[in-house]
């Protein structure tokens, strides 16, 4: 079985992102959490002081330079990416021109930053979550011009951008249950698939 990569968002390594690693390595999985903060947990109060803060201490582009360099260190072997927010757009930047036959899947949640970089030549297998809605840009606009990529697929959700994070203001336990199982299954198959 593959190891996984998790990048979380903009609130980095908190309880819950534990929480789900346990989850997952309860399932005999091996897995690794990049996040902006070098593990620290930063506690913040919302969403806003969380970007602020993310913006200031990490960005964008010094993120998706860690998720190359935990890519380059996993060279090895197998590996599926599983990114949340920022962790997903840093991923996605990562993958760019990544030919890599060790990464068997990326599945990127809630990814709003993808849409400044839908050129981008991501030739790994993605899975790309969207929330029902999105404040910045038409979310079905974006889909339609990723979904043209063979190696690409699209899932819109009837839930909001940040569905699988409690701290989240749009967090949703009925979303995050969804698609927590949705994660085990694809983990479950690839297992009898090995």
């Amino acid at each position: 079985m593959p190891h996984i990569l998790l990048a979380t968002d903009i609130f980095g390594y908190t309880k819950a992102i534990e929480t789900l690693k346990h989850r997952f390595e309860s399932l005999g999985e091996v897995i690794h959490i990049l996040d902006p903060y070098d593990a620290k947990q930063m506690n913040f109060h919302d969403e806003e002081q969380a970007y602020k803060s993310f913006n200031q201490l990490c960005g964008l582009e010094s993120y998706a330079k860690a998720c190359m360099q935990a890519l380059d260190a996993c060279s090895n072997e197998e590996v599926v990416i599983i990114g949340f927010s920022m962790g997903a757009s840093a991923f996605w930047k990562a993958l760019d021109g990544c030919e890599n036959a060790k990464i068997k899947h990326f599945f990127g949640f809630y990814s709003s930053q993808i849409r400044h970089c839908l050129d981008a030549n991501v030739l790994v297998p993605c899975t790309l979550i969207f929330p029902q809605y999105e404040k910045h840009f038409d979310v079905d606009e974006v889909i339609t011009k990723l979904v043209k990529h063979a190696n690409i697929t699209c899932l819109k959700t009837a839930y909001l951008h940040g569905f699988m994070n409690p701290l989240s203001a749009h967090y949703d336990a009925q979303g995050y249950a969804t698609y927590y199982q949705f994660l085990e299954n694809i983990f479950h198959t690839m297992r009898q698939e090995s």
